[in-house]
C-alpha cells in the first residue's frame, strides 16, 4: 500500500502542473528522447527493493524533469537485488528472472539507476559485458558513499550495557566470555518460535563453498558436518534451526541470538567472527523478510543489517567493530576480519550518452554522503513520501545540485557545438548548445578558455562515418573510396576497378579485357578476365561461348580443375563439346552430346577417344553406353555377312515375276514390310540431324539408324576397323550386291543340275531381284553416298564428317571417303535413271516378258499409278540432301525434310497408289505421323525451356511409337493373311484388308448387263439426250466413267470401236488383257439399221494390242 501511495503521489507531483521548484521546467516544455525507431519516450529511472533506492530514484527523476527539462518516470517494475540494474539498463525484459532474463531482443526503456549495490555483483557485471558488449550499462562511479553490511546491535542494548558495566558492546572484544558476561543484555534463544526460522539445510549454511572456507580457516570442524561427497555443511541443533558458536555450543542458554535474512546474508562472516573472537552466538536465518524485521524489533539480539537503509533506523543500531579488513584474506575466503563497505554506484544505459548527454553528465556529477542519506531516510520513514522529502532537499540544497548541471556549451564526445538554428559551429562564441554529431561527421575535442568541449567536423575525402555520435571519421578501407567531404559511407570500387590503399578518394581501373569478380576489389590480383574470356599465360584470351562457359575470373587452371558442368561460377567445357588437353582453347563439337559430358579438357564418356569422342579404342565397340571389348563380335559379323549373302541370293526364289492388278496376300505383306523398312530408314536419316533428342525418342532413332547402315552399336568396327575402312566397306556393299546378283544369275545358267531342275536364274527375274534390293536400300544407299559430303563445323573453324566426327574434312581420309561416296551416288543415280526409263516404258511392255524385269517397281501399285515407285525412290535422296546443304543448321535441315515429306504425303493422298486400300490408309497415317514428328522436332533444335522440352519429348516418343505400332500391325495383319489364305482375294476376304466390303464379281457382272440392256433397249434414238446429260456431269465423274471403260476394254476384253477415244489403249495404266476392236464396216452398217429389232451379222475383226 505504501508503494502504491508513493507512485500515486509521484504522478501528482511529477506529472501534474504543480512544480517543486519555482523556476522548474514545466511539463509542456520538457523534452522527450527518441528510441531507435524515432518514437518519443521518457527517460526511465530504475528503482530497487530498498528504501534508499526508492528515495533516490524519485529524487533523480524529479531533478531530470524540473532541472534538466526531460520527461522522466520511475519504472514500475522494482529490481529484486543488486544485480538487477545490470540487466534492466541493458533492456532485458525479465531482469529479475535469474534463469531467463531475455536480453538483446528490444531496446531498453530504463536509462538511469542510482544507489546501485553493484559491488557484490562485479563478476556478474563483467560476464554480461563480455556477452553483450553493445548493451552493457555504463558505470558513472560511486554515489559518494559506500554501502555497509555487517552485524549490528541496537542503541538500547548499547546504552544499557554501557550504563550498567561500562561495557561497549559495539566492539567485538566485549563479547569474550572469559572477561565479560554480555549474555545478560540479550534475550534467550528459547523464546523464539522455531517455525519462524528457516532450516539450516535450506540456507547458505549448507553452501559447500562457504562452509568449506569456514571449516578451513576457522579450524572448527566440530561446527560442521562432513557430507558424503566430501563437502561441508553447518552442524545445527536437533531442530535444524540454530548454529551454535564454540563459546556456547555446550550450553545453548548462554548463547546470544543472532538473526539474518534472505538465504543467510553474511552468515559465513558472522560464524567466523563468533568463532575467532569467542562470541557466544547462536545464528539463525529468519523464515522471511517480515519475520526478520519482527525478530529484530521483538528480541534483544544481534542482527544483520546494511546502510543506507531505513528499516531499523528508528532503533539507531550501531555496527560492531571487528579487526581491520584484510582484502587478501577475504579474497581467499577467510572472513574473520571486518568487512569492507560495498561499492554503490550510479549507472546509466549504454545509449543515454547519445540520447540525452546532459542527463548522463548530471547523473555522473551527483554525490551524497552516508549520514546525509540516513537522515533523508529517517525523514522518508516518518513522512512516507519520497517525493516530498526529495522536493524539500532540492529546495534546501539549490547550490548543491546546481553544481551538477553541465554547461550548455560543454559538449561531450559524440556531440558538437550548435547555434540557435541547430547548425554545427566551430567555437563557443557562435554556439548556444550541443547537438548530436550526425553521420558524415565526427566529434573533435576543442580546448578554450572555458575548458574542454567538442565540435562536429565533416569527414574529409577518403574518410567516412556512417553512425551518429561518432568521435572519429574512419579511413576508407581498401577497395573503397570517398571523393567528397561529409561522406557517410565509402563507395566500393566498381566492377573493373580496384584500390589497394586506405583513405583514398578514387579507384584504379583494371584495364581493357579485365574486370573484378565483386565490387570493392582491393588488389591488382583481383582484376580478372571479363566474362567470355579466359586467362592464359597472363593474357585474357577469347573464349568460344558456343563450346565453353567462361564467367568472370576464368583461367586455364580453373578450367583444367573443372568438375562437371554445374558450377556456374567457374569455367568449364559445355556438354556436347571436347577440349584438346594440349590446347584447351581448341574445342570440337561432338556428334552426340552424350559422348562429351563437358567439364575439364580431355573428358569423353564411356572411354571413347578422339577430338570429338567419336570412336572407341581399337579392339572395342560402343554398346550399353560404354566401350566394350570386341571378343567374338568379328566372328558374329562373318556369320551375319554369310547369312545376308544367302538371304539375298535366296530372295530370288521367293519373288514372283508375274504382275496382277489385284492385291494379293503376299503383296500386301511384303508392301507392309517395305513400308516398315522405309519408316526406319527415314527415322535413321532424321537421326543424322545434329539435334539433342530426348531419351525415349533418341533410343528409337538410334535403333532406326541401323537401317541406314549405322552399325557401330553392332560392333561393325570390330570387323571392319577404323573410320575409313568402315565407310569403304559400307559403300562397297551396294556395288558388290549390284554386281554379284547378275553374276550369280549368270553362273547358275552354267550349272546343269540347276538348269534341269529349273532353278537357274532367268534374266528378267534376276533384273527384278537386283532392282528389288536396290529399291529397298535406295534411301540408305543415298544417305551412305552423301555421308562424306555432310561436314559440320567445329568452334575452331575445322569441320568433321557428321557420321564419322573423328575424320576431319579436307584431309586424306576424307578424300578417300568422298571417292567411294561418289561411286555410291553414281550407282544410285544410274538406278534411278533406269527406273524412270522403265516406268516410262511400262505401259508399252504390258503383256510382254520384259515387264517381269521391272516388277519390283510396279507390282505394289494400282495399274493407273504404276509409276508411284519413283516418288518413293526420289524421297530417299531428297531427305538426305538437307544434311549436305545445311549440315550446321539443324533447324533448316528439319524444315527442308518437313517440306519433302509433306510433298510426298500430298502425292500419296492424291493418287492413293497402293493396290490394297488398307495400305493406302497405313501409308497415309504413317507419313502423316512422320510429318508431325518433324514439325515437333523443330522444337528440339531451338530449346524453349525445360517445360517445352518435356512436352516435345513426350510428343516425339508417342508419335514415333505410333508409327512403329501402325506399320507393325499391318505386317502382323499380312502375316495373318498368309495363314488365312482367304483373307484377301476370295469371297471370305477380311473387310479390313479393303477397308470395307467389296462387291461380288457376279453382282458387278449383273450390273454391267443392266447397263448394256439399258443402252441397247432404252437408248435407241436418244443419243443426243444422253450426250447432253453426259455434258452435265462433273469432270471427276466423266473421268471415272472413262477409266471404267478402259478397264473393261483392257482387262475384260470388251469389244470397242476403233472410232472415238477408244481407238487406243490407255497409256495411263498397265493392262493385263488385250483390247478387241470392231471393224469400221460393221460400225457403219449398224448405224444404217432402222429402229426395228432385227438380227444383224457382225463381222468382228479382232486385233490384239499389247499394252
Amino acid at each position: 500500500m505504501l508503494r502504491l501511495a508513493v507512485v500515486l503521489l509521484g504522478m501528482m507531483v511529477g506529472w501534474g502542473s504543480e512544480l517543486c521548484l519555482n523556476d522548474g521546467v514545466p511539463e509542456s516544455q520538457r523534452e522527450y528522447i527518441q528510441d531507435d525507431a524515432g518514437n518519443n519516450i521518457h527517460i526511465g529511472v530504475f528503482e530497487m527493493a530498498w528504501a534508499s533506492s526508492a528515495l533516490l530514484s524519485q529524487m533523480t527523476a524529479l531533478m531530470i524533469r524540473e532541472v534538466l527539462g526531460f520527461h522522466a518516470e520511475v519504472d514500475p517494475t522494482v529490481g529484486g537485488n543488486g544485480a538487477s540494474p545490470v540487466f534492466a539498463l541493458a533492456g532485458c525484459t525479465d531482469f529479475n528472472d535469474k534463469d531467463n532474463r531475455v536480453c538483446g531482443v528490444q531496446e531498453t526503456t530504463i536509462h538511469v539507476s542510482v544507489d546501485s549495490w553493484i559491488g557484490s555483483y562485479a563478476s556478474t557485471q563483467n560476464q554480461f559485458a563480455k556477452e553483450y558488449p553493445r548493451l552493457a550499462a555504463e558505470d558513472l562511479g560511486s554515489m559518494g558513499y559506500a554501502g555497509e553490511e555487517s552485524m549490528y546491535v541496537s542503541r538500547a542494548i548499547l546504552q544499557a550495557a554501557y550504563s550498567e558495566s561500562g561495557l561497549a558492546l559495539d566492539f567485538y572484544k566485549s563479547y569474550n566470555t572469559t572477561h565479560h558476561d554480555p549474555k545478560k543484555y540479550f534475550d534467550s534463544i528459547h523464546g523464539v518460535d522455531l517455525s519462524e526460522l528457516a532450516k539450516c539445510n535450506e540456507t547458505d549454511m549448507s553452501n559447500p563453498s562457504r562452509m568449506g572456507d569456514y571449516a578451513r580457516y576457522s579450524g572448527d570442524y566440530d561446527g560442521v558436518v562432513n557430507q558424503t561427497d566430501g563437502s561441508f555443511a553447518a552442524k545445527c541443533d536437533a531442530n535444524n534451526r540454530w548454529w551454535f558458536a564454540p563459546a556456547c555450543r555446550h550450553n545453548s542458554s548462554a548463547c546470544i541470538p543472532v538473526f539474518t535474512a534472505g538465504t543467510g546474508w553474511k552468515v559465513q562472516a558472522m560464524m567466523q567472527w563468533s568463532t575467532a573472537y569467542g562470541i557466544p552466538a547462536a545464528i539463525a536465518v529468519s523464515g522471511g523478510w517480515s519475520l526478520f524485521v519482527k525478530h529484530v524489533q521483538t528480541f534483544r539480539a544481534l542482527h544483520y543489517w546494511w546502510v543506507p537503509d531505513s528499516t531499523f533506523i528508528d532503533m539507531l543500531p550501531e555496527q560492531l567493530i571487528f579487526a581491520r579488513h584484510s582484502a587478501n584474506e577475504w579474497l581467499a575466503g577467510d572472513k574473520k576480519t571486518g568487512g569492507l563497505g560495498s561499492y554503490v554506484s550510479k549507472m546509466v544505459s549504454n545509449n543515454l550518452r547519445s540520447k540525452a548527454g546532459r542527463v548522463r553528465e548530471f547523473v555522473s556529477n551527483m554525490n551524497f554522503e552516508l549520514p546525509e542519506i540516513q537522515n533523508l531516510l529517517l525523514e522518508y520513514k516518518e513522512s512516507g513520501s519520497a517525493l516530498n522529502v526529495s522536493c524539500k532537499w532540492m529546495q534546501d540544497n539549490r547550490a548543491r545540485w546546481s553544481a551538477w548541471k553541465p554547461k550548455l556549451t560543454s559538449c561531450y564526445e559524440g556531440f558538437g557545438l550548435v547555434d540557435a538554428s541547430g547548425a554545427f559551429v566551430p567555437n563557443r562564441t557562435l554556439a548556444v548548445g550541443c547537438g548530436l554529431c550526425q553521420a558524415g561527421t565526427a566529434s573533435e575535442e576543442l580546448i578554450d578558455d572555458e575548458g574542454r568541449t567538442f565540435q562536429c567536423k565533416q569527414c574529409p575525402p577518403g574518410y567516412s562515418q556512417s553512425n551518429t555520435y561518432s568521435t572519429q571519421c574512419e579511413p576508407c578501407p581498401k577497395g573503397t573510396s570517398a571523393s567528397s567531404f561529409g561522406s557517410t559511407t565509402c563507395t566500393p570500387c566498381d566492377e573493373g576497378d580496384y584500390q589497394p590503399d586506405t583513405a583514398q578518394t578514387s579507384c584504379i581501373s583494371c584495364g581493357a579485357s579485365r574486370t573484378t569478380l565483386l565490387l570493392g576489389a582491393s588488389s591488382l590480383a583481383d582484376c580478372v578476365c571479363q566474362a567470355g574470356k579466359i586467362e592464359q599465360d597472363s593474357t585474357c584470351m577469347d573464349c568460344n561461348e558456343e563450346s565453353m562457359h567462361c564467367p568472370k575470373g576464368s583461367t586455364i587452371a580453373k578450367l583444367e580443375a573443372a568438375s562437371g558442368t554445374t558450377d556456374l561460377k567457374g569455367p568449364y567445357v559445355k556438354r556436347g563439346f571436347f577440349s584438346n588437353p594440349e590446347a584447351p582453347l581448341d574445342t570440337y563439337k561432338c556428334a552426340a552430346e552424350l559422348y562429351c559430358p563437358g567439364g575439364s579438357p580431355g573428358v569423353c564418356f564411356g572411354d571413347r577417344e578422339g577430338l570429338t569422342c567419336g570412336d572407341c579404342a581399337d579392339g572395342h565397340y560402343w554398346a550399353s553406353n560404354k566401350c566394350e571389348p570386341c571378343g567374338a563380335v568379328p566372328a558374329a559379323w562373318a556369320f551375319s555377312v554369310t547369312m545376308v549373302v544367302v538371304g539375298v541370293c535366296g530372295s530370288y526364289y521367293m519373288l514372283t515375276s508375274s504382275y496382277t492388278a489385284k492385291a494379293s496376300v503376299m503383296m500386301s505383306t511384303t508392301a507392309a514390310l517395305g513400308m516398315l523398312v522405309a519408316l526406319f530408314q527415314n527415322l535413321g536419316v532424321l537421326n543424322t540431324v545434329a539435334v539433342q533428342w530426348p531419351d525415349g525418342l533418341r533410343d528409337i532413332l538410334n535403333f532406326a539408324s541401323v537401317f541406314t547402315f549405322n552399325l557401330d552399336a553392332l560392333g561393325f568396327s570390330c570387323a571392319a576397323g577404323g573410320n575409313v575402312a568402315r565407310y569403304v566397306s559400307t559403300a562397297s556393299f551396294f556395288w558388290v550386291v549390284f554386281l554379284a546378283l547378275p553374276t550369280v544369275g549368270l553362273l547358275t545358267n552354267f550349272i546343269p543340275i540347276l538348269k534341269r531342275r529349273k532353278l537357274a536364274w532367268e534374266k528378267n527375274k534376276t533384273i527384278s531381284t537386283t532392282g528389288q534390293f536396290l529399291q529397298v536400300g535406295f534411301t540408305t544407299m543415298c544417305n551412305v553416298g552423301l555421308m562424306p559430303f555432310m561436314c559440320y563445323r567445329h568452334p575452331t573453324g575445322q569441320s568433321s564428317i557428321l557420321k564419322y566426327p573423328n575424320v576431319f574434312c579436307r584431309t586424306d581420309d576424307h578424300v578417300i571417303m568422298r571417292v567411294f561416296g561418289a561411286l555410291v551416288i553414281l550407282l544410285a543415280f544410274t538406278f534411278f535413271s533406269a527406273a524412270c526409263y522403265a516406268a516410262y516404258q511400262a505401259p508399252r511392255w504390258s503383256g510382254k516378258p520384259r515387264l517381269a524385269a521391272i516388277r519390283f517397281l510396279i507390282f505394289r501399285f494400282r495399274p493407273n499409278v504404276w509409276y508411284f515407285g519413283l516418288v518413293l525412290l526420289a524421297r530417299g535422296p531428297l531427305l538426305s540432301m538437307p544434311g549436305v546443304i545445311a549440315t550446321n543448321m539443324p533447324s533448316l535441315q528439319l524444315t527442308l525434310m518437313h517440306m519433302i515429306l509433306l510433298g510426298s504425303l500430298c502425292l500419296q493422298l492424291w493418287f492413293l497408289p497402293w493396290k490394297s486400300p488398307i495400305l493406302n490408309l497405313v501409308d497415309g497415317v504413317s507419313v502423316s505421323l512422320l510429318v508431325m514428328l518433324l514439325a515437333g522436332s523443330l522444337g528440339y533444335a531451338d530449346s524453349s525451356g525445360e517445360d517445352a522440352a518435356r512436352v516435345l519429348s513426350l510428343f516425339g516418343t508417342v508419335i514415333s511409337s505410333l508409327m512403329v505400332v501402325i506399320l507393325g500391325g499391318m505386317v502382323m495383319l499380312g502375316m495373318t493373311a498368309l495363314i488365312y489364305r482367304s483373307a484377301l482375294g476370295s469371297s471370305k476376304e477380311l473387310r479390313i484388308m479393303n477397308l470395307g466390303k467389296v462387291p461380288q464379281e457376279k453382282d458387278v457382272f449383273q450390273s454391267l448387263l443392266d447397263v448394256a440392256t439399258f443402252l441397247k433397249e432404252d437408248g435407241q434414238g436418244k443419243e443426243a439426250t444422253f450426250i447432253k446429260d453426259l455434258s452435265n456431269l462433273s469432270t471427276y465423274d466423266i473421268g471415272t466413267i472413262t477409266r471404267a471403260i478402259h478397264i473393261l476394254a483392257d482387262d475384260l476384253n470388251m469389244v470397242v470401236s476403233q472410232n472415238g477415244s477408244m481407238r487406243k489403249s490407255s497409256s495411263r495404266r498397265i493392262a493385263t488383257g488385250t483390247r478387241t476392236f470392231r471393224s469400221s464396216s460393221s460400225y457403219d452398217a449398224q448405224e444404217k439399221e432402222t429402229n426395228e429389232p432385227s438380227e444383224v451379222t457382225r463381222e468382228e475383226v479382232t486385233q490384239t494390242a499389247t499394252v
